[in-house]
């Protein structure tokens, strides 16, 4: 049993020890100051364990989780030591014990950053009731290896042993009966698996499951739908034209003959066969990139519960955050090479092969049918109800054939620039005062309803717009740099605060080290209503460009525009598109501005008016007429988010201590096809 002796205050008076030569802290590995694949030396206390299992090879798998001084104040943290061996090399501590790792490979696996161990990988452990107080050598409580040809660790590892554990925080250990728990529960991992038809309320399992529907992508969740061609009364109904149907016929259990219309947003498999999942944290960051519909994926530890509605099952996939994270629970499988494929799954792909050989059978029939029913009405079998249906399915049609052509008119006389293209275009459009107004929340406090305004909401729109003002003003600052780091090799790289925060000179051409550094796009359009309907206050919004969207907007990668005249005219070239002589009337009226305060900075008077103009009115005219901007309005996709910004009054913080949130509104999916 683990002793929580000594406390984290007694901890404290224990004078700091370096680790032994050549041994790296966990915070480093952690935090990816390490390369993947460098090999590395580890000491760190056990925290939990999982049960050797069998591999198809001749080695088990197992896993041991640990902790270090570097971390020690972050409990949710824990470095994963991926295992193979034979069984019987497999270390076993228990919970507190402290390991020696020698020469385990650093790899970045589902999501996570872990260990991984090689045929030269050493392992000790040191049993934590044995282990003396320091400065005493902790060799008495060193376990005999497991394999005869490991290296023994040296007098510093023994003496570094006693005194991290003594000097370490141990609240991060679970005690004794729940670590063994959490050990017995690892050795069920294989039973967890289920197929659909036997999934049920409250149920945590492991399933293979094909994609039926790409996954759709909300911000800080996706859901998508899956199947396993089996059936479940818990399930959602499908008929054919994608709408639930309370009962079927006989003889009829994919719901065609309830319904005569082809589908229109939902493909199959219909009846009761599919199951909405809905995945947070890095599942659904993973799936949104990764997953489309016809993957077939392994969903491991999956929640399956009612839905908010509380009519049928639905699965949902958290990211565990707890000391014992698995990492990423999503796997794609591959259907090629059938030796490789997992019996399970051969199972499913079998089943959905008899599905659809049942489904093309059907609707053979179903087609016959309606081809005798057609031939009926042709002949004038058709019933009163039947006519007026089909009369009162007319003037629908006609209806919306009309408030069609009003709409394209409308589009027509705004003259939209059919240069820019966005996405979503099924989507309504949206008048910019709407999307810039708050969007009220009611809830109730005490009893009573009240109307809250939000800081923001993470909403996506489609509106018609034209740009007035941009930032930087010159073009030249529209793209930015930041150093060159080894993380660029992520898929979760960012840009470098301490880079980001330069100013334009420290970003300009003298800096050296130029081939080290990234170039990015960064910059602001201000956008205006395009209706005169909906002209008026509030009619204009800035939106920020970030470089993935700017790449998609421009079709160029940004480059050091001061340095390449060549790129900066290709840019310049592309917004006119986009703006019309916009980049000219601000740059006279910049130098205007420029002018004016260097005349008045020098006590000079204004210029003189040329002599005789043929009008006053004329003069006007023909000066607002020069600086008026000439830019054909376009649809776009703007979307709406928040960001943390400080705050100096704490009755505004409402984002943490000196936080608070700003509303800010992002240009996406919008591409000049020029």
């Amino acid at each position: 049993m683990t002793s929580r002796e000594p406390s984290s205050s007694a901890a404290h008076t224990l004078s700091q020890k370096p680790l032994p030569p050549r041994y790296t802290s966990i915070r480093d590995i952690l935090e990816e100051s390490l390369p993947v694949g460098k090999f590395v030396n580890v000491i760190g206390i056990v925290k939990d364990r999982r049960l050797p299992m069998q591999t198809g090879s001749a080695d088990w798998k197992s896993s041991l989780t640990i902790y270090d001084k570097s971390i020690e104040g972050e409990p949710e943290r824990g470095l994963r030591i991926n295992i193979f061996r034979p069984e019987n090399e497999m270390p076993q501590p228990d919970c507190g014990d402290v390991v020696v790792v020698i020469f385990a490979k650093v790899q970045f696996f589902r999501g996570e950053v872990s260990l991984l161990t090689h045929f030269k990988t050493v392992i000790h452990v040191y049993s934590a009731n044995k282990i003396p107080k320091p400065p005493s050598s902790a060799q008495e409580a060193l376990q005999p290896p497991q394999r005869s040809r490991d290296r023994p660790p040296e007098a510093k590892e023994h003496e570094y042993v006693s005194w991290l554990y003594y000097s370490i925080d141990k609240n991060a250990v679970p005690e004794a009966p729940e670590f063994n728990v959490l050990v017995e529960q690892s050795r069920n991992t294989k039973g967890k698996f289920r197929t659909l038809d036997c999934v049920g309320e409250g149920m945590f399992c492991d399933v293979i499951v094909n994609v039926v529907r790409d996954p759709f992508d909300q911000m800080d969740k996706s859901t998508m739908w899956v199947s396993d061609y089996t059936e479940n009364e818990a399930f959602h109904k499908f008929s054919w034209d994608g709408k639930e149907t309370s009962e079927g016929r006989d003889g009829d259990p994919y719901g065609y003959t309830k319904k005569h219309t082809a589908p229109s947003s939902w493909h199959g498999p219909y009846g009761k066969r599919s199951m909405q999942v809905t995945l947070f944290g890095i599942h659904s960051e993973f799936v949104t990139k990764e997953v489309k519909a016809g993957s077939w994926v392994r969903l491991r530890n999956l929640h399956v519960k009612y839905g908010h509605s509380g009519n049928n099952l639905e699965g949902y996939l958290r990211e565990d955050r707890t000391a014992f994270n698995h990492g990423l629970q999503v796997d794609i499988l591959s259907v090629s090479g059938p030796e490789n494929i997992d019996p399970r799954l051969k199972d499913a792909i079998r089943r959905k092969r008899d599905y659809e050989s049942a489904v093309k059978k059907q609707k053979k029939s179903f087609a016959a049918n309606e081809a005798g029913k057609r031939k009926a009405e042709d002949q004038g079998q058709q019933n009163s109800k039947s006519r007026r249906k089909a009369e009162r399915a007319q003037k629908c049609k006609m209806v919306e054939e009309r408030e069609k052509e009003r709409e394209q008119e409308r589009l027509e006389k705004l003259g939209l620039n059919d240069l820019i293209k966005c996405e979503n275009n099924h989507q309504p459009v949206w008048d910019i005062p709407s999307i810039a107004e708050p969007i009220p929340w009611k809830t109730t406090v005490d009893g009573q309803e009240v109307i809250l305004t939000l800081p923001f909401s993470c909403v996506k729109y489609r509106a018609n717009v034209r740009v007035v003002d941009f930032r930087p003003n010159k073009l030249e600052k529209f793209a930015t740099w930041r150093k060159t780091k080894e993380y660029d090799v992520l898929s979760d790289a960012g840009s470098d605060s301490d880079s980001e925060s330069k100013s334009d000179e420290d970003r300009g051409t003298l800096d050296g080290d130029a081939d080290k550094k990234i170039w990015e796009w960064r910059f602001a359009l201000q956008l205006e209503e395009a209706d005169p309907k909906h002209k008026g206050e509030g009619d204009k919004i800035w939106v920020v460009v970030d470089n993935n969207e700017a790449q998609l907007l421009l079709n160029l990668d940004a480059s050091d525009l001061r340095a390449k005249p060549k790129d900066l005219n290709t840019l310049r070239n592309q917004l006119f598109y986009l703006w019309g002589n916009l980049e000219e009337c601000k740059q006279r009226e910049l130098q205007t501005r420029l002018k004016d305060k260097t005349r008045v900075e020098a006590q000079q008077p204004p210029d003189s008016s040329p002599p005789r103009p043929p009008s006053r009115r004329q003069v006007q005219g023909d000066k607002n007429k020069e600086d008026a901007v000439s830019s054909k309005p376009f649809t776009c996709c703007i979307r709406q988010y928040g960001v943390k910004v400080s705050e100096e009054d704490p009755r505004k913080a409402d984002a943490g201590e000196g936080k608070r949130w700003e509303r800010v509104f992002g240009m996406f999916g919008t591409k000049i096809s020029s």
